[in-house]
């Protein structure tokens, strides 16, 4: 008789919001919205599928060309030697801004290094593969080790540089019902930028790091500002400029586009006025003739896990 069996693995990967103002392709936030994924491995052979239930659902592509495939085939070269089914529930919207792409592409990844027991790559190396596949280490990176992470380009590659969000900051995110792939996004962003544009952005920056550690919260609407990405994005979305003003002014925050859009994103202490932010921004799409949905979310201190379901 044969002892073959089905081996399975979850991963539980959390969403999460990036460039942050002026972080451009460099920040990633996590937040505690997660998508979960089981890989089964089954001991025949088979054409591998992904099974997609939630955000995306109805959207996502079932066959190779899904990003959980396409990430498990960096780590298992040969996808139908045991038939790979992956069964995700996804909770983070997608073509939002707050980093599904990169959720999926960290799961594919850590769910196919763990599937046949021992691991064969580290965090490290799989963070390397991550970026190869989405482009860019910002939301993978906080997506794979939690928190707020600034991704740093070395010669041998990207070094993750964790900071420690302080205790009380709130994620406000405001998502419209409208998709804006990071394709369109990037294609309306210049070659070059000025060296006043570098400057002002490198400061902000520098002011972000320390007042999203020590909940800094008056510091925040300046050092949320951008030159890089967000004025040529703003025509995309509409009601941008409104949607930023709303927050800003019903609160103390810092405010932003979420990623490359179309989630718009606030900072602020968390509490009740974190909830009145949200509401604001909400009516500013509305008022666009946008539907949206509010998300008051805290900070994912872990990144991703697994385990092994019974």
């Amino acid at each position: 008789m044969s002892t073959a069996r089905v081996r399975r693995i979850m991963v539980k990967v959390p969403g999460s919001t990036s460039n942050i103002g002026p972080g451009f392709d460099c920040l990633g936030l996590a937040v505690r919205l997660h998508n979960e994924v089981i890989l089964e491995a089954h001991p025949a052979p088979g054409e591998p599928i992904c099974e997609t239930a939630g955000e995306g659902g109805g959207s996502l592509p079932s066959g190779r060309e899904n990003l959980l495939l396409r990430a498990a085939s960096l780590i298992i070269p040969d996808l139908t030697r045991n038939r790979l089914v992956f069964k995700a529930f996804n909770r983070v919207p997608v073509s939002r801004g707050i980093g599904s792409s990169g959720a999926a592409v960290v799961a594919g990844l850590l769910a196919a290094n763990h599937i046949f027991g021992k691991p064969r790559f580290s965090l490290d190396d799989l963070f390397e593969r991550a970026i190869s596949l989405e482009g860019h280490p910002d939301n993978v990176a906080a997506a794979i080790y939690g928190g707020c992470v600034v991704s740093v380009k070395a010669r041998a590659g990207f070094i993750p540089f964790p900071l420690k969000p302080h205790r009380d900051l709130a994620v406000v995110l405001c998502v419209p019902e409208m998709e804006l792939s990071t394709a369109q996004a990037r294609a309306v962003l210049p070659q070059d930028y000025s060296r006043r544009a570098a400057v002002l952005n490198v400061s902000r920056a520098l002011i972000l790091s320390s007042a999203l550690e020590r909940g800094l919260w008056d510091r925040l609407p300046e050092a949320m500002a951008d030159e890089f990405h967000q004025p040529y994005r703003a025509d995309l979305l509409p009601g941008f400029e409104d949607v930023l003003a709303a927050a800003r002014d019903h609160g103390e925050c810092g405010a932003a586009l979420s990623g490359a859009g179309s989630s718009m994103l606030a900072l602020c202490r968390r509490g009740p006025g974190a909830v009145k932010i949200g509401r604001a921004m909400s009516e500013a799409f509305s008022r666009h003739r946008v539907k949206s949905r509010v998300l008051v979310l805290r900070v994912d201190r872990r990144g991703a896990r697994i385990s092994r379901p019974g």
